[in-house]
């Protein structure tokens, strides 16, 4: 039996925090966007911010679940659509599944993007094609990982060899730094908002939600800090990440180059640059993430299998919604398999603009932006 609270995250006492923490130490993946500090920040731009909190019948912190909640009873992952990992956060012996704790914090369904398994898969789930890959030192040196990694993709990390040798021939010396100068946090920004712009892709940096979390994030004094990464070449700036770091973690969201520079493959020579600084910037793991993107795999050493899918309370509503989603996907799959991949990817890319604007023009604009990117150039956008 379990006692659920559903509450603002600015409202957790400061038991109730270090109890979260407890649970996130012992979880697979102690990654900061499962961080109580992180739910706080996301709260503080966004007031649609919620956690479920279930204590046992000792009073004791079972499991928190964080959630965007919706006014329909709908929840989405916090901090979606930045939300890369995320999980119904629990101690070993919580015996709900995702369904009930769904029941129990008075929620009709929610949306999973990334969902680390904790208590079984969710119902109408599937495991993601890309799982989140790391690079993990476990106690090597920066230098026995990358040389691992080199036996392993010979061709890929010759070619770096060689390109950062005439890089710094030809442009100056190399360098990877942390920064604190919210100008580069700009540039970089601006770097990215251009690349989805001419990707077709929607912009989650446009919301003023999105906007403000970064901001807060750069600026953050609690155990969940914004980190940013540079890759400098003659003293400038051609490449940068940033993200959320908690201890030795860090866990980057924007990355992105300055495109005069891009036949250099500064964004892949930072990867590189980044992992051999791993020691001295303090980190211990660097969550590449999931995604397409081919050259994550040369700098993996650890994958963490993912799921997406919709979850629905046993419940009148939930089962409603449920099946709402069902007739959606029956529907598209009558015309047959080109039908059915179209559906997936206008489907996917309503709900990722769903996840990232709040307001109903953003919506508007966002489902506008998508509809040109597909039909312009399907390859491009998909």
């Amino acid at each position: 039996m379990y006692h659920c609270e559903t509450i603002d995250p600015l409202a957790l006492t400061d038991p109730e925090r270090e109890a979260w923490i407890g649970l996130l130490r012992g979880a697979s993946l102690p990654s900061p966007l499962l961080h109580p500090d992180f739910a706080r920040l996301v709260r503080r731009a966004r007031d649609d911010a919620r956690v479920a909190l279930f204590h046992d019948m000792d009073g004791r912190l079972a499991a928190v679940l964080p959630h965007h909640r919706r006014p329909d009873g709908f929840a989405r992952p916090i901090g979606a659509a930045f939300s890369d990992i995320h999980t119904l956060l629990a101690a070993p012996d919580f015996n709900l599944d995702l369904p009930e704790v769904l029941q129990a914090a008075g929620l009709k369904a929610a949306r999973f993007t990334a969902l680390l398994e904790t208590k079984g898969e969710a119902p109408l789930a599937a495991r993601l094609p890309n799982p989140s890959l790391a690079a993990v030192l476990d106690g090597v040196t920066p230098q026995a990982f990358l040389d691992a990694r080199r036996d392993e993709h010979p061709r890929k990390f010759k070619g770096l060899r060689r390109l950062r040798r005439k890089l710094e021939a030809e442009e100056g010396a190399v360098e990877i730094r942390l920064s604190r100068d919210v100008k580069t946090l700009d540039a970089l920004f601006a770097w990215k908002r251009e690349q989805f712009r001419r990707c077709g892709r929607h912009d989650v940096l446009a919301p003023d939600w999105a906007r403000l979390m970064m901001a807060r994030l750069f600026n953050s004094a609690s155990d969940v800090t914004g980190c940013l990464v540079t890759f400098c070449v003659g003293g400038r700036v051609v490449a940068a990440e940033f993200g959320p770091r908690w201890e030795g973690v860090f866990h980057p969201w924007i990355a992105a180059y300055d495109p005069e520079w891009a036949k250099w493959s500064p964004g892949h020579l930072l990867v590189q640059e980044l992992i051999g600084a791993m020691p001295r910037f303090g980190l211990t793991r660097y969550e590449i993430g999931t995604g397409h993107e081919d050259y994550k795999k040369y700098f993996a050493s650890h994958a963490t299998p993912l799921v997406s899918g919709f979850a629905h309370a046993p419940t009148l509503d939930g089962r409603m919604a449920a099946l709402g989603r069902m007739l959606w996907a029956g529907a598209a799959g009558l015309g047959g398999a080109p039908v059915s991949r179209l559906a997936t990817r206008i489907h996917g890319r309503l709900d990722h603009v769903a996840a990232a604007e709040t307001r109903l023009s953003g919506r508007l604009a966002g489902v506008a932006r998508a509809a040109g990117a597909m039909f312009s150039s399907p390859q491009e956008a998909a």
